[in-house]
């Protein structure tokens, strides 16, 4: 049992009391807390179950019958549980973050990542075990959805809490490895690549760098021709050592010509060294390569308008927006692009776009740790 109720009576604290009815939701929410804290499990779930259908509007009823479903390895009844929950407060951070966890059991990705976020954003608590939890399962499933950056980003995150285990690395190597998958659909023979790659990961997040590059000599030594492997490693030499960091990806397109994030990156390693032709050379190629590839659209974009050919770049940063409108960037670089332009209204509208949506991005990565807000 993960430790919830360490942090999550925050909250209930603060809350007001339920009215002091006299009758049976009095009786028997009494009863429920005595039971919980008996650790009469099922008595507890029975009676809190009670309680609420007596008084649909408890919070903290919802909240520990959830708590409890969940501990019992009954997801789908603790996921609707906790959606009554969320549905009367929607700034329960750890009610979000639970029922992600809750949706993560029950096979729901796509809702389970959008609830883990939310309960990141509105805050996890100080609890570290709790959060290491959380924060695995946002890894897990950002990878499979191919947000492999972030996921990346918040593994770091589970590195600063001590997260550890063969689960961790397992999701570390699969995002580093760029493999859209969950760790139980990790096939036998690829297991070793997997943990190699994951142990390169986890050595980067925790910014150990002997233990970083020794991984790093293991996974290229016993699988250098294995996909992602040079682009992940480039990657993590780009900021260091740019010509280090760009010979690594070339080498991954030695082996896949097609690789649009290693075209990618090296169009904005050539950009940052002011090499406008060769950048748009690699982001013209990631273009063509992957036209759905959002980030390729809105590089070339960019670099056409640096170079002030807005009038091409415009069309492609509109296209990134439209492949992914929550992204801050693109709509910080279309404002710059629009008021080149002199189409001032469009300019303001997408940087009040990118505000906003820094803003989101901000709450998700700064406020796993706040308390419940009472």
């Amino acid at each position: 049992m993960i430790a919830w109720a360490a942090i999550l009576f925050l909250f209930a604290a603060g809350q007001s009391h339920p009215a002091a009815a006299p009758g049976a939701f009095e009786r028997v929410s009494k009863q429920a807390t005595a039971a919980r804290a008996a650790n009469q499990v099922p008595q507890a779930i029975g009676l809190y179950r009670q309680a609420v259908r007596l008084r649909p509007s408890w919070k903290e009823g919802w909240w520990f019958l959830g708590e409890l479903l969940y501990d019992q390895n009954r997801y789908a009844d603790g996921r609707d549980a906790l959606r009554h929950l969320v549905a009367l407060d929607r700034n329960s951070g750890p009610g979000f973050a639970l029922l992600g966890l809750c949706e993560y059991e029950t096979k729901e990705y796509r809702r389970a990542l959008a609830d883990i976020d939310e309960g990141r954003r509105l805050g996890l608590g100080e609890d570290a075990d709790v959060r290491r939890v959380v924060l695995y399962h946002a890894v897990v499933l950002l990878t499979y959805f191919g947000e492999f950056e972030s996921a990346l980003q918040v593994l770091e995150k589970t590195a600063k809490l001590g997260a550890t285990g063969e689960s961790v690395t397992e999701a570390a190597g699969l995002a580093a490895l760029r493999r859209p998958m969950l760790p139980q659909d990790i096939q036998p023979e690829d297991k070793e690549l997997i943990d190699l790659a994951g142990r390169a990961a986890r050595a980067m997040a925790e910014h150990n760098t002997d233990g970083t590059q020794q991984a790093f000599a293991q996974l290229l030594a016993k699988y250098p021709k294995a996909a992602n492997v040079h682009y992940f490693y480039g990657t993590f030499l780009l900021g260091a050592d740019t010509d280090a960091g760009l010979r690594e990806l070339a080498k991954e397109l030695e082996l896949n010509p097609k690789h649009v994030a290693a075209l990618d990156q090296m169009a904005l390693a050539y950009e940052q060294r002011g090499d406008s032709a060769k950048a748009l050379e690699y982001a013209r190629r990631a273009v063509a390569a992957d036209p759905d590839f959002f980030a390729a659209h809105a590089v070339l974009g960019r670099l056409l308008t640096n170079t002030g050919d807005w009038q091409t770049g415009i069309p492609e940063l509109e296209l990134a927006r439209k492949q992914a409108p929550d992204v801050p960037q693109t709509h910080f670089a279309l404002a710059a692009a629009y008021g080149m332009a002199g189409r001032k209204e469009d300019a303001a509208r997408e940087r009040a776009e990118f505000l906003k949506l820094k803003q989101l991005a901000d709450q998700t990565m700064g406020t796993e740790t706040a308390a419940h807000p009472q």
